[in-house]
């Protein structure tokens, strides 16, 4: 089995041996939605090589770095970033606890981005190629790994749409709801440790115009960002921009 040690080694003194913690179960076949057996759980369980400990600003991957796993977020937030032709950082995605990063490092074999933690946070490393063959085994395993790859293309396309910055706003939010409650959580009250400027850096917007939209939905009663926390306080009205 690979050993991240080599491209994690500052990363590797906070790790831990037994990443039975994580529920990866959950986070690639998500029983709530997806049937799965005992013996694949076992067999998810068996590959996981790692749960690391990282603080804010640390990496997990690096842009050409030769790709060798995937990692399943188990606490805190990160983000996936690349540098533009004028030097300047771009955010591609943001991860929260219950998502898979490393998807970008499977075609071509090597990352095309650098992921970095947002906050303090943890997570698992799961080797790809064992996971490959467990998935060609258990076919329920198979088809969640496609239908995650699928929503990433998915996200891709909505956030880089004629959506409004409010809708942009929304969209992103409702995702991260869905998220937090498909892991037992509340849907309307949740951590949301990301800065408006990373949010806005994300969304493509200014952060002017993210906070303009933030305050208005704080005066319409319908979601309020406070302390590092999403309370959506009206969520039909929430759905409801984007519907």
């Amino acid at each position: 089995m690979f050993n991240p040690k080599s491209s994690n080694e500052s990363h590797f003194n906070q790790s831990v041996s037994n990443c039975g913690d994580c529920e990866l179960c959950t986070r690639i076949v998500d029983n709530r939605r997806v049937r799965i057996q005992s013996n694949e759980i076992a067999a998810i369980e068996t590959i996981i090589d790692a749960h690391i400990r990282v603080e804010k600003g640390q990496t997990v991957y690096e842009n050409r770095q030769t790709f060798q796993n995937l990692y399943t977020v188990h606490s805190g937030m990160f983000k996936s970033v690349y540098i533009t032709q004028q030097g300047e950082e771009r955010i591609v995605d943001v991860f929260i606890p219950g998502q898979i990063m490393g998807f970008d490092g499977i075609h071509g074999g090597q990352y095309k981005t650098t992921v970095k933690a947002i906050s303090s946070g943890s997570y698992c490393v799961i080797p790809f190629y064992p996971l490959q063959e467990l998935a060609m085994k258990h076919r329920d395993i198979q088809n969640r790994l496609m239908k995650m790859m699928s929503a990433k293309i998915f996200q891709f396309e909505v956030t880089h749409s004629e959506y409004t910055a409010r809708q942009k706003l929304v969209d992103f939010i409702l995702e991260v709801s869905d998220l937090y409650y498909s892991r037992g959580f509340s849907a309307k009250q949740f951590p949301f440790q990301i800065s408006q400027r990373d949010l806005a850096n994300f969304l493509g917007l200014a952060e002017e115009t993210l906070s303009r939209a933030f305050s208005k939905l704080k005066k319409e009663n319908i979601m309020v960002l406070a302390n590092q926390q999403i309370t959506i306080l009206n969520m039909v009205k929430f759905k409801q921009i984007i519907e």
